[in-house]
């Protein structure tokens, strides 16, 4: 073997040592960077494992404290809201007004107390339910009666929240205060209330108040002289469409609260 040919020998062999620690180098960083992306995909699955675990959690203590909620809601309140399609998560409202109307004699007071009835019939019974009248004391003729003509059921939201109602009159500066009344002060009871307040077109001359553990609300409805629509606060629904009109009787109503208050109608004889 000449010298050249040595030579060639010599860098076909380095050429193929070299080839060789290539292959090896370029596997080797090939298995790193395998690796390394299997150690980013487990910790890529390992961040999501921990995320999926923590939306877990939250939407537990979430349905838990949303049960724990609901657990001091109304029974009622809850049935009137599936009937009228009403959400109650995220629902800012604190009560409904299920409006029944005015009366000022006998026959408008059947009305009001068929709806009344018509009302219980699917979601109270009408004898159990709790009354605040605005009464007044006619002493010369030893009389109670109503300074009142429009009737409304009132549902709180919450089963302990309490309802009363204060009686107002109309300053001559034209702002509204209240005034003690004997029928209505100290009185406030839990769950649906029949009331009975305002008879002037100028300002309502009754104010009621829902008690609840995260605050007090006052409001007074009234009617729109402009379109006839019941005016309410926004924490408060107009829940009329609860009443199927359908099934509405004016010859079926309490006779026994139809008595009591009749009873109360203001006679001038």
């Amino acid at each position: 073997m000449n010298k050249k040919q040595f030579m060639i020998l010599i860098i076909c062999v380095l050429l193929i040592a070299l080839a060789v620690v290539s292959f090896l180098y370029i596997r080797q960083t090939n298995l790193l960077i395998e690796k390394e992306r299997r150690i980013r995909y487990l910790e890529d699955q390992l961040r999501e494992t921990e995320r999926e675990k923590n939306e877990l959690e939250e939407a537990k203590r979430k349905d838990e404290k949303d049960d724990e909620e609901s657990k001091k809601y109304s029974d009622l309140y809850v049935a009137m809201a599936e009937k009228l399609g009403i959400s109650l998560k995220n629902d800012t409202k604190k009560a409904m007004v299920v409006p029944l109307g005015s009366a000022y004699d006998e026959e408008t007071l059947k009305e009001v107390l068929s709806k009344l009835k018509l009302w219980s019939s699917e979601y109270y019974d009408v004898n159990d339910i709790n009354k605040l009248l605005v009464l007044a004391k006619d002493e010369g003729a030893n009389n109670t009666y109503l300074m009142a003509q429009e009737f409304y059921i009132v549902i709180p939201k919450y089963r302990a929240a309490k309802v009363s109602l204060k009686e107002l009159e109309l300053l001559d500066t034209g702002k509204l205060s209240p005034v003690k009344n004997d029928f209505l002060d100290g009185k406030s009871f839990t769950g649906p209330v029949l009331i009975c307040q305002n008879i002037s077109d100028i300002a309502p001359n009754g104010e009621i108040c829902i008690d609840d553990e995260e605050r007090e609300l006052k409001f007074s409805p009234f009617v729109s002289l402009k379109d006839g629509e019941l005016i309410l606060p926004d924490e408060v629904y107009n829940a009329y469409g609860a009443l199927d009109m359908k099934k509405y009787d004016k010859n079926n109503y309490d006779k026994d609260l139809f008595n009591e208050i009749s009873s109360y109608f203001y006679s001038y004889d």
